[in-house]
Formats: structure tokens, sequence, C-alpha cells
């Protein structure tokens, strides 16, 4: 039982981690600006991670790839501690892997949260500070679908379609 709760926190714990961290290279990549309120709180969560690895590995036009190392390690971590606490021995290559499986689905949940967010926004205050970050991260996953997709009496399919195509998504990695 106390094995299940230290990999349920693990889990928990590495997912909002990586998640801060796949936002901060997804706002890069597509150009946020840094002063956006999303921006600053995921820039400040995960800057004592991202700030040594970036003197390592410095951005290259829009790919942030400390943010992206960072992410992958975190969720390498995660894995390893994780099969400790159940007690399986670490194989590395298997670890990796795995990391690898789990980096996906949780990337995939991050599309889940902040199309949640953005639709609940939408709803309730459109006007909020944070709500045109919510349209920005959206906007490229979220163009093609409207292309396909009309407006039906006067709703916005979209993001549905988009939440459908990722749990589809996460049933195709999970079985990997």
């Amino acid at each position: 039982m106390l094995a299940d709760i230290a990999r349920t926190l693990l889990e928990i714990l590495g997912s909002l981690l990586v998640a801060l961290l796949l936002l901060r290279a997804w706002m890069r990549y597509i150009g946020m600006p840094p002063r956006n309120p999303v921006a600053q709180f995921a820039h400040a969560m995960t800057n004592w991670l991202v700030g040594p690895l970036s003197r390592l590995l410095p951005a290259r036009g829009r790919a942030d790839w400390a943010s992206l190392v960072a992410a992958l390690l975190v969720t390498l971590l995660a894995v390893v501690l994780m099969r400790a606490v159940v007690g399986m021995p670490v194989e590395w290559d298997i670890a990796l892997l795995a990391a690898l499986r789990l980096l996906v689905i949780w990337s995939l949940n991050v599309i889940v949260w902040v199309t949640i967010i953005y639709v609940v926004i939408s709803w309730v205050n459109p006007h909020a500070p944070f709500a045109p970050a919510f349209e920005v991260l959206l906007r490229p996953l979220l163009t093609p679908i409207r292309r396909i997709v009309p407006t039906v009496g006067g709703f916005d399919l979209s993001p549905m379609v988009l939440l459908i195509g990722v749990y589809v998504l996460q049933m195709v990695v999970a079985r990997l």
C-alpha cells in the first residue's frame, strides 16, 4: 500500500513538472511573449532546472532543448524511482524506453489539460488575462481541425475533435 502511494505521488509530481517543462518548450516554439502570465508561471516553476541545462544546451531557433532534455530527465528519474519503489530492478534500456513512452503520454495529457482549461475559460470568462495564452497555445492544433470541422450553431467543435484525437493517440501509445 505504501508503495502504491509513493508511486502515485511520484507520478503526480513528475507529470506536473514535466507538464510545465513541456509547456515552456511549447511556448518558445510557438513564439509566445514571455510577459504572458502562463509563460511567467512555467518559467518561474522550472527555471531551477532549465537554467543550468540551458548553459549546456542553448536554445537554437524556436527549439528549447534545455526544457525538452529536462522533461526527458525528469521522466526517466520518475520511471527509475517508481520501479525502485515497487522493488523492480532498474534496467536502463527498459527504463529509457519506458520513460520515452511515459513522456509521450504526459505530453498528450498536457494537450488534454490545456484544451479543457481553454474550453472552460471560453465559457466562463473569455476576457480573463490568461485566456489569450491558451488560445495561442492551441491555435497550431485547432486551426487544421477548424478547416475541416465547421462551427455548428455557433459552437466550435474543434476542441472536442482534438480531445478525441488525443485520447485515441493515448490508447495507441498505452498499448506499446
